[in-house]
């Protein structure tokens, strides 16, 4: 009895080991082509249930991990209070709960607005399909406060942006700058360049979203495109 719940542990511990290290690839593949974020739900779920995302991870799994991950980060270190407002004086889980139906949300009302449209129920594989599509956009808006979290912690000792931020601002006057405060410089400079790479990869795959879903004429897809890109654009701010 013993052993076997070893062995339970033991492959349980490999499988979340092999699916953290899922979650920079399939971020990676997600930047590299914008339309990925439709056609790779639809690919897998033509496949059967227990061969599905074996080479990626799911959105949910992704979207799970990433909240995880944020929520770790953003913890109480030594009294520093966080940069994202609205979650202060949570606790990990339930920073990682409110992180992950932030992100999930939009996914969710777009999927419906699409079905509705479509006149189709919500128990389909057309849902799933569309909200798992929603849901892999989410990494446009996500990796950009990722590197930022990362550099301010490890180079900064704090995960507090702003108060870095305004400490540079101190040292631009003095001169006195370090080492580090030209890397988290830097490292900010390669957060602003992906976060716009990012919101044009979100735009994209919105667009293509829609494209295959609502046969309309292309100035009404167009339309609905930067609708949805606002919406989840202002979602995001907000959550800030």
């Amino acid at each position: 009895m013993f052993e076997k719940l070893i062995d339970s542990f033991e492959k349980l511990c490999i499988q979340i080991i092999i699916e953290i290290l899922l979650v920079p690839v399939t971020i990676f593949k997600l930047f590299q082509d914008s339309r990925r974020c439709y056609y790779l739900p639809i690919h897998e779920m033509e496949k059967e249930e227990t061969e599905r995302f074996h080479d990626y991870l799911s959105p949910i799994k992704l979207s799970v991990y990433t909240s995880v991950i944020v929520s770790v980060l953003l913890m109480d270190y030594g009294g520093e209070q966080n940069f994202l407002s609205k979650i202060k004086g949570l606790s990990m889980l339930e920073k990682a709960l409110f992180i992950f139906l932030t992100n999930n949300f939009t996914a969710v009302v777009f999927s419906v607005v699409l079905l509705w449209y479509k006149k189709e129920k919500v128990n389909t594989a057309a849902f799933r399909t569309l909200l798992f599509s929603f849901i892999y956009t989410t990494v446009y808006t996500s990796t950009p406060i990722f590197i930022l979290i990362f550099s301010a912690m490890f180079l900064g000792q704090t995960v507090n942006v702003q108060s870095y931020l305004d400490h540079l601002d101190k040292l631009a006057s003095s001169g006195n700058y370090r080492s580090r405060d030209y890397t988290f410089f830097i490292v900010f400079i390669i957060f602003f360049v992906i976060a716009i790479i990012g919101l044009i990869k979100l735009f994209k795959a919105l667009h293509h979203i829609l494209k295959e879903n609502f046969r309309y004429h292309p100035y009404v897809v167009w339309f609905f495109t930067l609708l949805f890109f606002l919406i989840q654009l202002y979602y995001t701010m907000e959550f800030v």
